[in-house]
């Protein structure tokens, strides 16, 4: 067996002074060749990467004008069904519709120009069902089975409920919502006797 080398604390070769040259943020933080990182952590505002006649921006958001011309360019690319009363959704917001009464009205007391009108057909979040080795993982030995038949039962049935339950809410899905043009013009008729 080789013998262990000594090295002694206050010998030469146990440190050494360096020179050392690398990125510095503005914090004092030693980035290393990291010069992205060194500016991100030292700047607050920066430029668009993509349009640098955008204005300025936060680092640590995004370029709002990008941001919004994206999110239009998803509206526009998405595919139009016709709207045949599922719940509704106002795109990329939290303004929901479950009927075509409280649409109308929304739309009625609105200064949303028709034309302009961002409604997406919802998709329903359905209960998932419940695995009872999931359940129990921490419990259960490595690749153990629950062997109580009462409790698979339990779960069964449980799961049964679940399949026939409602949803549990509802979420934007992948289709604009094309509206009836009777409801169009029952809304634009309203508008003009407000």
């Amino acid at each position: 067996m080789p013998e262990e080398k000594v090295v002694m604390y206050e010998s030469p070769e146990a440190a050494s002074i360096q020179t050392v040259t690398g990125w510095v943020g503005a914090d004092g933080r030693f980035w290393g060749k990291d010069e992205h990182m060194a500016r991100y952590c030292g700047a607050t505002h920066r430029r668009c990467e993509k349009n640098p006649e955008h204005p300025i921006f936060e680092v640590r958001r995004w370029c709002e004008q990008c941001y919004a011309e994206s999110r239009k360019a998803k509206f526009a690319a998405m595919p139009v069904k016709e709207w045949a009363g599922e719940p509704l959704v106002i795109f990329d917001g939290d303004q929901y519709f479950f009927d075509e009464d409280s649409l109308r009205d929304f739309l009625i007391d609105s200064d949303i120009d028709l034309a302009d009108l961002q409604l997406c057909i919802c998709e329903p979040n359905m209960p998932r069902e419940i695995d009872p080795s999931d359940v129990f993982c921490d419990d259960l030995p490595e690749d153990g089975e629950i062997r109580d038949e009462q409790v698979v039962a339990a779960f069964d049935l449980l799961n049964e409920v679940i399949r026939q339950s409602e949803p549990l809410s509802w979420s934007e899905g992948k289709f604009v919502a094309s509206l009836s043009q009777s409801l169009i013009d029952e809304i634009v008729a309203a508008r003009r006797a407000a």
